[in-house]
């Protein structure tokens, strides 16, 4: 009887890891176009999830929730070097209102600015309701996010490939993975 469901245990993994979709902290690295040469025209950034994968380092991962390390997320998406794109960036708020009421970024900015109680949910709610969602980029390194996002017709970017893509002038690019911490 054990035999039995060992035996099922493994074909279910199986199975599961057959259907699963390959990750890697570089997907979507050349996001830019497609092989019809359409490009994202609305991109999507899970913004404490590239704060977590890309912006904070060391010690600054202590005031990870407060509106200096999102202004900083925001301040990097504005130099994103794609001028014609639409960037939102979505953090996550208990309480939305409160969180845009503190929240130092400048409203005037390229970047759309969104806090909810879920940012994992509305993106892929955008992704679900937009009307050409192959035209959606979604920056996260949510595994879960990312397949949901995809599985709707989405492309997935990870949030170091989105930031080296935020080097343009007028946003500031946060460090490069292995550089050494500013002075």
């Amino acid at each position: 009887m054990a035999g039995f469901v060992a035996f099922g245990l493994g074909v279910a993994l199986l199975e599961r890891a057959a259907r699963a979709t390959p990750y890697s902290r570089d997907m979507g690295q050349q996001a830019t176009e497609d092989e019809t040469g359409a490009r994202p025209a609305v991109w999507l950034v899970d913004g404490y999830n590239v704060l977590h994968a890309g912006v904070l380092r060391g010690r600054d991962r202590a005031g990870w929730w407060k509106a200096a390390a999102q202004a900083r997320v925001v301040s990097a998406a504005e130099g994103f070097d794609d001028p014609r794109a639409e960037v939102w960036v979505v953090f996550d708020a208990a309480r939305p209102e409160a969180a845009s009421e503190r929240c130092s970024v400048p409203p005037e900015g390229r970047v759309r600015l969104v806090f909810t109680p879920s940012a994992d949910e509305w993106i892929v709610r955008h992704v679900r309701t937009h009307a050409e969602p192959e035209r959606l980029a979604v920056v996260t390194a949510d595994r879960q996010v990312a397949e949901r996002a995809r599985h709707r017709g989405a492309r997935v970017v990870s949030p170091l490939a989105f930031l080296r893509r935020c080097t343009r002038a007028g946003g500031s690019s946060p460090q490069a993975p292995g550089a050494p911490p500013d002075a």
